[in-house]
């Protein structure tokens, strides 16, 4: 396994077939299968400053090995919610596109009613119809039916004066 130094040059751990050799070996995996460290890097980073006996203060708190941890696990996370979010996204994306489909297809459904009518209206003006006297009497029909709709019964004024006093 290789290191790199300040000055780039690597240096590696090599195991041998030796028996103290293979028993750190195993002790090693063992260590790293508890997850106590994230990476080997980290083990051997420990071991050399425990075995150099480096002050405890320029040592790495164990909460800050703790805090590089979590950092890993938060990207890990991050990495995840971005999938989510983008997943969300192309199913959102999906949906308008079906609803605009939709809207094209009643918009097409709209445009031929409205052709169709147009067709009808030439058809009555090239018959020789006049198309002006049928507007009139449709908008004079709809001007009455407002005003017998604002002409109130006698019967209700009559209630309505009778509810308005106090008993």
């Amino acid at each position: 396994m290789a290191l790199w130094a300040k000055n780039k040059e690597p240096y590696s751990v090599a195991f041998t077939e030796d028996a103290a050799d293979q028993t750190l070996l195993a002790a090693l995996e063992k260590e790293l299968a508890l997850t106590k460290y994230q990476t080997f890097s980290n083990l051997c980073k420990q071991a050399l400053w425990q075995f150099l006996s480096v002050s405890e203060s320029a040592q790495p708190t164990p909460s800050f090995q703790r805090l590089e941890q979590r950092i890993a696990e938060l990207q890990v996370k991050f990495g995840e919610f971005e999938l989510s979010i983008s997943a969300e996204e192309m199913n959102r994306l999906d949906g308008l596109e079906r609803h605009l489909t939709q809207l094209s297809a009643q918009l097409e459904q709209l445009q031929a009613s409205v052709n169709s009518k147009f067709a009808q209206v030439s058809m009555v003006e090239s018959k020789g119809v006049d198309v002006q006297p049928i507007m009139q009497s449709t908008v004079e029909s709809e001007a009455e039916v407002e005003v017998s709709h604002r002409e109130s019964d006698p019967l209700l004024e009559r209630l309505s004066s009778l509810l308005s006093q106090d008993f």
